[in-house]
């Protein structure tokens, strides 16, 4: 028998549309070394989060001998824009191939982690994904290069790496070795105010960052065609002829490489990433999927464990048509719907506590060839007796 009431007993429902919102997309994670940082700042193998501060970017080199990938690395970056980094420092071998494995890291049998299998830990520490993985003056070799694509793959964040030579044939081999969705290749290395060679990946992932935390640009945006700072050239010149299909930086892009022209200043040149799906060519349509796919996920954990009835398949369909609406008009997309396919969402399928929900969109388009053509005519030459 139910309880006995008599009077007003106020309840709150838990239908209705759930805002939709997308954790910071640029942060960075960077591992490398520092053999003279402040071991109290850095401690090795720890993931410790800079907020964008010079001072504690300072701390990565108390003797002032500015040895080390992290220390130059990160001023490169913040010369383009503050980021959120998450910094794992290595201890330096005593070889480079001691530092290598360093950097890429391991499980020990305690548990315990050191280097790249620290990189799955950054989201306990700083509360969300690290989007933008990079390992400056170490990622081309290609076990760690090898190493970072497994981190981006299972986070769904995404690498830019360097690679190796002092020609543009050797980056080419180089980047035949991979083909990830996930990955766009660099070369060369940049010149810092300093005059000290840097690697570009440090470089890409600032203009990122620049990129992502502004407004009308955001994640949706190509990070190609844009002026950097901080430089005050590349180790190796790279030439380029606007429209020229044989100048060394179109021949970089076509094989999936960003470069450094100088065209009324130095900029960025290069949109695509190593996918050998042509889908996927564009490095920031992978950012968009990975992105609106990861914000879509994050915002429906109410949903899980709900009774699974009417009001809840359109209250999950709603809070996503919404979201995709405000990304429509941010700009971050060209168009997108969600719906709940009946074909999927069978009697059987309910009963057994499934739900599926699809979704499309498209992503803007980004103008990497734009044709002029002239045409001569005799027309306008009546104007002289007009």
């Amino acid at each position: 028998m139910s309880q006995f009431r008599h009077g007003i007993y106020p309840a709150t429902g838990s239908g209705g549309v759930r805002p939709t919102t997308i954790a910071p997309t640029a942060p960075i994670v960077m591992v490398g070394t520092a053999p003279d940082a402040d071991s109290e700042v850095f401690p090795e193998n720890k993931v410790i989060i800079n907020h964008g501060s010079m001072t504690m970017m300072a701390k990565l080199d108390t003797a002032g001998n500015r040895r080390g990938t992290l220390l130059p690395a990160m001023e490169v970056i913040f010369a383009q824009a503050r980021a959120i980094i998450a910094v794992i420092v290595v201890p330096e071998g005593q070889t480079d191939a001691e530092t290598l494995t360093n950097v890429v890291g391991t499980i020990n049998a305690d548990g315990t982690k050191t280097g790249m299998e620290l990189i799955p830990d950054v989201q306990n520490v700083l509360g969300f994904k690290p989007r933008i993985l990079i390992a400056p003056g170490f990622t081309h070799e290609q076990s760690a290069a090898t190493k970072l694509q497994t981190m981006a793959d299972r986070l769904r964040g995404f690498v830019y790496y360097d690679c190796p030579g002092n020609k543009a044939e050797e980056a080419q081999a180089y980047r035949q070795n991979f083909a990830s969705q996930r990955f766009e290749g660099c070369w060369p290395r940049v010149i810092n105010v300093k005059g000290e060679v840097v690697p570009m990946s440090a470089m890409q992932a600032g203009i990122r960052v620049l990129k992502d935390n502004t407004v009308g640009e955001e994640f949706s945006s190509s990070t190609s065609n844009q002026r950097i700072n901080g430089i005050l050239g590349t180790d190796i010149p790279v030439d380029y002829v606007d429209g020229d299909t044989t100048c060394t930086a179109y021949v970089l892009n076509a094989n999936q490489i960003s470069t450094v022209i100088n065209d009324t200043g130095y900029r960025t040149w290069g949109n695509l990433s190593c996918s050998d799906d042509p889908k996927w060519q564009f490095s920031s349509h992978v950012r968009i999927n990975d992105i609106i796919l990861d914000a879509i996920a994050e915002a429906l954990k109410w949903a899980r464990d709900n009774k699974l009835n009417k009001t809840f398949v359109e209250d999950v369909v709603e809070q996503v048509n919404v979201f995709l609406a405000g990304q429509v008009r941010a700009g971050n997309l060209l168009g997108g719907t969600a719906w709940a396919d009946p074909d999927l969402n069978t009697p059987d399928t309910i009963i057994a506590g499934e739900f599926y929900l699809d979704y499309d969109f498209t992503p803007p388009g980004i103008a990497q060839a734009i044709v002029v053509t002239s045409h001569f005519i005799n027309d306008y030459a009546e104007s002289i007796f007009s």
